[in-house]
């Protein structure tokens, strides 16, 4: 048994007259409760990622998606993050960030399929940060699977505004909810 989110209801791999393959919408559970967890004009534009995504043949997974503050502090002591300073709000912390995990036949990740994913979400107005090296503290770090969703905002123009502090209450009560 699998989830289709745009059906909102299990399936099985032939649900549908005679087919013998899964539907590509299906999500592993994991990938349900990471949905949930994105902001919800995020989570309608990752769907609509992974749907353009799976109809080109590219067997985009979504990974993570949500930082508690206690894990984004935790990614910047050990330098997997790009915001230098442990408190700050970032967007895994407001549900407007995800990743996506995109492998190829020999188990590695497959730049190109990222490439093509990435000019996408950047088309439909979002971020990747997969072709630009991120500055940590422990060294430049390159991160394929890192995609945004936060139309009309910049980070720095975002953390002062009433909407950050409201967007970071709502993940905190959604990842009370489904984590």
């Amino acid at each position: 048994m699998a989830y289709d989110l745009l059906l909102r209801k299990e399936t099985d791999s032939n649900w549908a007259r005679g087919q013998s393959k899964p539907l590509a919408l299906e999500f592993t559970k994991t990938e349900r409760r990471n949905f949930l967890l994105l902001e919800p004009s995020t989570r309608e534009f990752v769907m609509n990622i992974i749907i353009w995504a799976r109809g080109k043949g590219i067997p985009a997974k979504l990974g993570e998606t949500y930082r508690s503050q206690e894990d984004q502090d935790t990614a910047i002591r050990e330098g997997r993050s790009g915001i230098r300073e442990e408190g700050r709000i970032g967007w895994h912390q407001v549900g407007r960030a995800f990743h996506l995990v995109i492998v190829g036949p020999d188990g590695k990740l497959d730049r190109e399929a990222y490439q093509r994913v990435g000019e996408e979400v950047r088309r439909l107005g979002g971020d990747w940060l997969g072709d630009r090296p991120l500055k940590t503290r422990r060294g430049i770090v390159e991160d394929l699977a890192h995609f945004e969703f936060h139309p009309g905002y910049n980070i720095a123009s975002y953390r002062r505004s009433p909407v950050a502090a409201n967007e970071l209450k709502s993940a905190v009560k959604r990842a009370a909810k489904y984590a």
